[in-house]
């Protein structure tokens, strides 16, 4: 898979960044939010982390999480399951170093910062990401906010058409992934030889192409 390092808005302020230029970013963009919020309004604070999810093998797909410490590890599994995982109903696992930890556990029970934990989705097709805990916050809290929200997402990468190579490619071959992952655009996914029901569409997840995933 080759492509342009894909950039993303941050919600807070609204700039844009690559990958590593967000993550910089946040670490000044988060403090001055919260400091604005504290000048405009006297709060009860509750703890929350920066978060990183990324594609442990496809890095090109990272998400920025503000997430409540007190929250549960399932919490922020059905999350990553919602927005970038579920096809099946498979199982799924939060591990740090060789030991899985139980998804009934809180964020602050188990993170510390700098922490990174493992999350694999599906033990027979897994798509596997990396779960890094940057920084731990106080921000306002607030009746009905959710335990887990966005602060930037990748935009969808680009990728070229593997046989073409002049049209992005908008569908997977999955016949052919096992020989390496076959990118087609429309055009060449109409003529390719394994056919229609091989294909799966282009997501922005880094679970595209797997299973029976569609976004």
């Amino acid at each position: 898979m080759t492509t342009k390092s894909p950039k993303a808005t941050c919600l807070l302020c609204k700039s844009e960044y690559t990958g590593a230029g967000m993550t910089k970013h946040l670490q000044s963009c988060l403090p001055k939010s919260l400091g604005n919020q504290r000048k405009q309004q006297k709060f009860r604070s509750q703890p929350f982390f920066h978060i990183l999810v990324k594609g442990a093998h496809l890095p090109e797909y990272w998400l920025h999480l503000r997430v409540s410490s007190n929250s549960k590890l399932e919490e922020l599994d059905q999350f990553l399951r919602d927005i970038w995982l579920e096809c099946c109903g498979h199982m799924s696992a939060f591990s740090y170093r060789r030991d899985d930890i139980e998804m009934g556990q809180k964020l602050k029970e188990v993170l510390i910062p700098g922490m990174e934990l493992r999350h694999e989705y599906d033990f027979g097709s897994p798509t596997e990401l990396l779960v890094k805990a940057l920084t731990e916050y106080a921000g306002p809290m607030e009746k009905n906010r959710p335990a887990v929200e966005i602060l930037a997402r990748n935009e969808a990468p680009e990728v070229p058409c593997n046989e073409c190579e002049k049209s992005l490619a908008t569908q997977i071959c999955i016949a052919c992934q096992w020989s390496g992952s076959v990118w087609l655009c429309e055009t060449c996914a109409e003529d390719h030889q394994c056919g229609k029901e091989m294909m799966l569409p282009v997501v922005n997840s880094p679970r595209t192409g797997v299973c029976g995933y569609e976004g």
